[in-house]
């Protein structure tokens, strides 16, 4: 496994110190508001324990001043002596009221039962009567009613009391515990934001390196390299462009190696062709005079010096032509490109060569311009198609030839593509069939896809054998020009 780079430990560091950051703030966020919520809640455990002692005291103050009315009203009751339970009927709190005979009770008064729901019950009260010598003792027993609201409100305060001391001991219990657990939680963070920025920061740098490796094999001179990025970032479209960059670099070093091949081919054509054409003339009239100068009248001698004489001709006339060939391609013109439409320009030239009428189909999308020099652009398009109609020719095949004429605007490109049914062109050749020289047609020189591609080059574009299966199942030879 590649160990980490520069670039990724820091970018490692950076997203460590944001967690560390982060986790520092909402610590310290949630320490300020743990403080400040146990500060209120002392505060509020305070206030409320002062109260609620006071509304204590008041309720306990309240039931024994009761508590002491009911016993002296009692007293008082039991000195009146009444005859009948019944007169103590308006006796203001009084809910029950029994007359005891040592043990057996001889008469009982109740309230309403209305009086007896709105009121609770206080503990009954026995307060013995006066009697005469020799009667058997009797005594009162009174129960006395306090409001029932006061007593539910005294049970309420009481269970709220109750409640907020247990809240009170649930929470000294829960706030250390959740600090532990969020002191926890804040580690597991720490500990898993390294493992998190590394495997992010793996992520960034993997493709940062694939561009830094891939730059330094440019350096070192190899242009085949390429990061291939799948994405749609901006990595991924620096990835894009570092790619289109390398194989317009390529190309140029492919086009600058191929002019300076061409460069060297050229200078011996024009020597050949210096060194050919020179003894050519003394040649001919050698062989002119010898026929000439022939007195003797023996047929057959004469009919084997015509016979050499009429190969040496067509030999010098071979040679003459080559010298032709050898004399264009050294002294190919300066390329002066102006802006024109190609479409009318191809068309233009497939129109003044009759002989192609029959074999040769011009197809365009519209309208394509591009800087071109139309002397010497007649001259690759003459070639392109000638060297189509002699290849399907030699394949015992009627001529097809399509021209078609487009735009590439993801490359701002102007495109040539020339279509033939001939047997194409072997993968391994597709290269080399542009070299100087280079042929696979009997008689030729191999100098017509040379200076094809030469002007092409001067016109800064560049023309191949197209990959992709041709429309005419021959072969398909692409033209670029920029536009």
């Amino acid at each position: 496994m590649r160990l980490p780079g520069r670039f990724e430990w820091k970018v490692l560091g950076s997203m460590l110190a944001v967690a560390a950051l982060a986790v520092a703030l909402s610590a310290y966020a949630l320490y300020f508001m743990v403080q400040r919520f146990a500060d209120f809640s002392l505060e509020h455990d305070a206030q409320m324990a002062g109260s609620s002692a006071r509304a204590a005291d008041v309720f306990r103050s309240y039931f024994a001043d009761r508590k002491d009315e009911f016993r002296r009203r009692a007293h008082e009751i039991a000195a009146a002596a009444p005859a009948h339970m019944a007169e103590l009927a308006p006796t203001e709190g009084l809910l029950r009221a029994q007359l005891l005979l040592g043990t057996e009770v001889v008469e009982t008064w109740e309230a309403p039962a209305e009086t007896l729901n709105r009121s609770r019950e206080a503990p009954p009260i026995l307060v013995a009567l006066p009697a005469a010598q020799g009667e058997a003792p009797r005594a009162l027993e009174l129960v006395f009613g306090i409001p029932a609201q006061m007593y539910q409100d005294f049970l309420a305060l009481r269970a709220a009391i109750e409640k907020e001391q247990q809240i009170d001991r649930v929470f000294g219990l829960l706030v250390p515990r959740f600090l532990r657990q969020y002191l926890i939680l804040v580690l597991a963070i720490l500990a898993v934001a390294p493992l998190g920025g590394w495997l992010v920061a793996r992520r960034v740098t993997r493709r940062v390196a694939r561009l830094h490796t891939a730059a330094r094999a440019v350096g070192a001179g190899d242009l085949s390299v390429r990061v291939a990025p799948k994405g749609k970032d901006e990595l991924d479209e620096l990835g894009r462009a570092f790619d289109r960059m390398v194989a317009e670099l390529a190309q140029a070093r492919s086009r600058l190696e191929y002019l300076q091949k061409v460069s060297a081919w050229q200078e011996v054509a024009r020597r050949l062709a210096h060194e050919i054409k020179n003894p050519l003339m003394p040649i001919q009239l050698a062989v002119q005079e010898i026929a000439s100068k022939y007195p003797g009248d023996d047929p057959s001698y004469r009919r084997l010096l015509d016979t050499a004489t009429e190969i040496l001709r067509e030999e010098i006339t071979g040679l003459r032509r080559l010298v032709e060939d050898f004399s264009a391609f050294a002294k190919l013109p300066k390329v002066e490109p102006t802006p024109l439409d190609l479409v009318p320009l191809v068309e233009e030239i497939v129109r003044l060569q009759p002989e192609w009428q029959s074999f040769v189909k011009v197809e365009t999308s519209g309208s394509v311009s591009a800087p071109c020099d139309k002397v010497l652009f007649r001259r690759v398009i003459a070639n392109l198609v000638e060297n189509a109609l002699q290849a399907a020719s030699r394949a015992g095949r009627e001529p097809q030839v399509v021209i078609r004429v487009e735009r590439r605007p993801d490359r701002e490109r102007a495109a040539i593509l020339v279509d033939d049914n001939g047997p194409g062109v072997p993968a391994a050749d597709r290269q080399r069939v542009f070299d100087p020289y280079v042929t696979f047609r009997p008689g030729g020189t191999g100098l017509g896809l040379a200076i094809v591609r030469k002007i092409v080059i001067d016109h800064g574009g560049d023309v191949s054998v197209g990959d992709a299966p041709a429309p005419l199942a021959g072969a398909r030879f692409v033209v670029e020009l920029p536009c």
